[in-house]
């Protein structure tokens, strides 16, 4: 088993695959996940050149059975998660009149939904360590527009100001 763990969300490139190098140079055997699995495995292959242990588990983040399944494949890997990383998202711009219902279920699926289910799955894991070091993190990607509106962004912004909140409350929890 490995001593500590991280799992990450939208790990195939940008904010999650540099956040992956980071832990994976501090010692982390990593769990990276993302929609499309070629990129996903190219990911995954560069950081083992690296040198870093890490699995690849791809994921439509909409499916409540596939992020279900990230941490199910985590789990029976490395038996622990020290540090979340929510951090897939999705944003599709549109004005008002123009919202296509398929883009704002993608959006809520995405940006709020999977990471609210992620939190759930990963929580027993992080309490243990959190109780056996001391402590565990979630990281949970937000954004700017979540702080106030943005014009011809409203669901984006809309999903980024939950997941700020929702944040928050687990915290205080």
């Amino acid at each position: 088993m490995a001593e500590r763990a991280a799992l990450i969300t939208g790990a195939s490139s940008g904010i999650g695959l540099a956040i992956a190098r980071v832990l994976g140079e501090e010692g982390y055997a990593i769990t990276i996940s993302a929609r499309r699995p070629e990129k996903l495995e190219g990911a995954a292959a560069e950081l083992r050149d690296a040198g870093y242990e890490v699995q690849s588990a791809p994921a439509n983040m909409t499916e409540e059975e596939d992020v279900v399944g990230v941490f199910a494949k985590h789990r029976e890997t490395y038996g622990r998660l020290d540090v979340l990383v929510n951090n897939a998202g999705v944003g599709i711009g549109a004005p008002m009149e123009q919202i296509q219902t398929k883009h704002l279920d993608m959006q809520l699926g995405v940006n709020l939904r999977a990471l609210i289910i992620g939190t759930r799955e990963g929580m027993p894991m992080l309490r243990k360590a959190g109780a056996d070091h001391g402590k565990a993190l979630i990281v949970n990607t937000a954004s700017i527009a979540g702080k106030g509106g943005q014009a011809w962004l409203s669901i984006y912004a809309a999903t980024k100001a939950a997941v700020i909140n929702f944040t928050q409350s687990t915290h205080r929890e």
